[in-house]
């Protein structure tokens, strides 16, 4: 149940489109001058060590950051997001999205970050303080019990990160009933889930990620998806790609998503491509 630890895959395709449209998320809360409080449900470790033992073992940064690094961003967002990336690459780390996060706020915005993984809670709370930021918060929970707790924010303005390891089919239904929860008692929150797409050698969880979408989809609120592959869709595939799912998303955040992903596909591979589409589109 707790076996999952980022640290295999830090930097790779998953982290690139999860962490684009989250540091778009937050660039649009920053244009108001009032503060707001982000929440990471699935927090990790904060930061990852390129030469630890885990990262180095699949080395899937090279698949992922470390085919950008090098290039000149024209898109805005892609450029910040390779901005805050780029202090941490300095010395062959990457900062994960608790991070980021604290990187990106402003000095009067909030940061809850929650991790039940007792290994990867002990190297949050050492990352996060390194970096020496205001309101950054910790906490040894469960994410969805976290939000239960935490929302809605005092002042009422925020956003969501959700990007569970989906090492269990239930997690896809945990997703669902946890921001159906959120959405009673919050519901202008700005919501980014991440999620999988699996080949038909996944068994079970092989579809799971639309299926959990059109639930989410039902649930009224104005969402798109993004999602970027990285290999052809067959049989023995694995994880091909993936997306995120963004519930009450900021204006214009699907195109700038979209000029930052045509831009990063290009470097991706021959069988990289992107797409983006609203699900409910606001009235």
């Amino acid at each position: 149940m707790l076996s999952y630890q980022h640290a295999f895959h830090a930097g790779n395709h998953a982290d690139v489109i999860k962490h684009l449209c989250w540091i778009g998320v937050i660039n649009s809360l920053k244009k108001k001058d009032k503060a707001f409080t982000l929440y990471d449900t699935h927090a990790g470790a904060g930061s990852y060590d390129f030469n630890e033992a885990m990262s180095a073992k699949n080395k899937e940064y090279e698949s992922g950051i470390s085919k950008l690094v090098q290039h000149g961003a024209k898109s805005s967002l892609l450029r910040d997001y390779l901005n805050l990336c780029e202090p941490f690459l300095s010395s062959d780390h990457y900062p994960g999205s608790p991070a980021l996060s604290a990187e990106a706020k402003r000095e009067s915005d909030t940061l809850h970050a929650m991790e039940l993984h007792p290994a990867e809670f002990d190297k949050l709370e050492i990352n996060i303080a390194k970096l020496n930021k205001s309101h950054c918060h910790v906490h040894k929970r469960d994410g969805f019990e976290g939000l239960r707790a935490l929302t809605p924010p005092k002042p009422n303005r925020g956003a969501i990160l959700i990007d569970p390891p989906y090492e269990r089919e239930v997690e896809y239904q945990d997703v669902v009933k946890g921001i159906e929860q959120v959405l009673k008692r919050w519901q202008q929150a700005q919501i980014v889930i991440w999620y999988p797409l699996l080949s038909a050698r996944a068994g079970n969880k092989h579809g799971a990620s639309e299926r959990m979408c059109a639930k989410l989809a039902e649930l009224g609120r104005p969402c798109f998806k993004a999602e970027i592959c990285v290999a052809e869709n067959t049989t023995d595939a694995g994880m091909y790609g993936s997306g995120v799912l963004v519930i009450n998303p900021p204006w214009q955040l699907n195109e700038q998503l979209e000029n930052a992903l045509d831009e990063t596909i290009t470097l991706m591979g021959e069988h990289a491509s992107v797409k983006i589409a609203w699900v409910n589109q606001d009235n």
